[in-house]
């Protein structure tokens, strides 16, 4: 009996020691699970981070590479060498065994909405037909009154060391317009504006040290609007208001245009151009604007200072670009318009950091985060120099063309390219001969606007008045620069120049 007492005790125990053992179990699996779960809630995302993130880097690199080999294939293509290469993109991040998973990516063309569009036309200048020291009666040799007269009241001067005082004594009831042309160098000028009705009036200088004094005694019974150009260097130009002693005001735009032959402006040659100052009367609501025009992308915001007791205004600005000289005929060629299509683009479908995509757009490497920003990684070929007469411009754009196939997955991918054609295109403002850029445009349409913008910003007297975003499809102002995923926005580019190369290339690419 005693016997089995003690076997019914140690049956007790037995039972008790399961229990721990299932209690041990569980608290083991528990610190197990609670391991686990630290490592992959933080060292594995730590590891799988760095990994999608040095993937990215790699595919970076691989594409600058890819624009390297088309730069190089361009020197190939002109020297009658094979312009065929592959260049390696990988897609897989790489993983971390066991528990990190590698993440994938794709590469393909860029859509076809992916283009850039350069459009300019070309001027030939020729001196123009003007009847000089000729004009309406009343201006007599230059020097007359005209008094209520009516429609156009026109004289054009040409003299050196000469002197030309016209006077405008009002205009009849229906107003009257006054253009007054002035051609020759070193003469004493002045324009003598009274009377009421006036219309709108125009007084050109073109020559070398002319010295012009408005004296402007209007009643201002209309808002007057006057234009005073000046083409040349060392000119001079002062202000005497004695009228417009009430509202509605006036507006007198002066501009001072430096020049050299035919090219206009010529550098910084306006700075050369003086304004000698204002007197005023009881004049109120004159409103003197004073801009000087350069070649080299030198542009000011415009400056306004009080005068005149705060009754009237003077304000100061610099700009650039194009100027068609005065007394010249234009000839315009164009608008040209030469169209640059897509890129290639790699997308990364990161998961451990923001999913991406490198592109080779347009001829630039370019890194876009997936609704966010995006930034360049390597220009397009895009110089510039300022020389005397102003920027000289070179530009290579490349489009992308037939290109074919798309890769998916982990592994790594080709993109084979060739050149199909290399064109070039130069213009080179007056020398030799008289063509100009009126205008040239470079209009961007991209998925990654605000890397493009960023980067004609820091071309300095290339782009001085900065570009536009247009929104695109689906897009607004507000996120213009950073459009929704799959969205684009055009940046326009206002460029200036007055000596342009451009080279244009066609290259075809295909993936594998």
């Amino acid at each position: 009996m005693r016997r089995g007492w003690r076997l019914l005790r140690q049956h007790g125990r037995r039972g008790r020691s399961g229990q721990v053992s299932a209690v041990a179990t569980v608290l083991a699996l528990m610190l197990f699970v609670s391991f686990l779960a630290t490592f992959v809630l933080g060292q594995l995302n730590s590891q799988m981070a760095q990994k999608e993130f040095q993937h990215q880097l790699l595919v970076e690199n691989q594409m600058s590479r890819l624009q390297t080999a088309i730069l190089q294939s361009v020197a190939a293509f002109e020297g009658n060498g094979s312009t065929f290469l592959s260049s390696p993109v990988t897609l897989s991040s790489g993983g971390a065994p066991p528990f990190g998973v590698p993440s994938g990516g794709s590469l393909q063309p860029e859509p076809a909405t992916i283009a850039t569009a350069a459009r300019f036309s070309i001027s030939s200048l020729s001196n123009a037909p003007v009847e000089w020291n000729d004009g309406t009666a009343c201006f007599a040799a230059g020097s007359g009154t005209c008094t209520a007269g009516s429609g156009l009241e026109v004289y054009n001067f040409s003299g050196n060391h000469s002197a030309a005082t016209p006077t405008v004594n009002g205009c009849a009831g229906g107003g009257c317009t006054v253009v007054y042309n002035v051609s020759g160098s070193f003469n004493t000028l002045s324009l003598t504006l009274s009377g009421a009705t006036l219309g709108n009036v125009l007084y050109q200088v073109s020559g070398n040290w002319d010295n012009l004094t408005l004296n402007y005694g209007v009643t201002c019974s209309n808002h007057q609007s006057v234009t005073i150009i000046f083409s040349g260097n060392n000119d001079t130009y002062k202000l005497a208001a004695t009228g417009c002693t009430s509202a509605p005001g006036a507006s007198i735009n002066t501009t001072f245009v430096g020049s050299s032959g035919n090219q206009c402006p010529y550098g910084s040659a306006s700075r050369s151009d003086k304004f000698l100052g204002a007197t005023w009367a009881s004049s109120t609501g004159v409103y003197q604007n004073l801009t000087w025009r350069n070649a080299l992308g030198t542009v000011s915001a415009p400056h306004t200072v009080p005068a005149n007791g705060g009754n009237d205004h003077l304000t100061f600005a610099n700009t650039s670009g194009y100027f068609q000289c005065l007394f010249t005929t234009s000839t315009t060629t164009g608008p040209y318009t030469l169209d640059f299509l897509s890129g290639v683009q790699a997308k990364l479908n990161n998961r451990y950091i923001t999913p991406s995509a490198v592109a080779y757009d347009q001829g630039a490497v370019i890194l876009g985060v997936q609704n966010g920003g995006s930034v360049m990684l390597s220009p397009p070929e895009v110089s510039f120099v300022q020389n005397p007469s102003g920027v000289a411009f070179s530009i290579m754009l490349v489009s992308v063309t037939g290109a074919t196939g798309i890769a998916t997955g982990f592994g790594t991918a080709a993109v084979i390219s060739s050149i199909l054609s290399v064109q070039n295109y130069q213009i080179t403002d007056g020398k030799p001969g008289t063509q100009f850029l009126p205008f040239f445009y470079l209009n961007i349409t991209t998925a990654y606007p605000q890397a493009w913008a960023t980067f004609w910003a820091s071309q300095g007297p290339v782009d001085p008045t900065g570009t536009t975003c247009v929104p695109g499809t689906g897009v607004t102002a507000a996120n213009c620069l950073s459009p929704p995923y799959g969205r684009t926005s055009t940046i326009v580019v206002p460029i200036n120049a007055n000596q342009f190369d451009l080279t244009t290339i066609i290259a075809q690419v295909s993936i594998y």
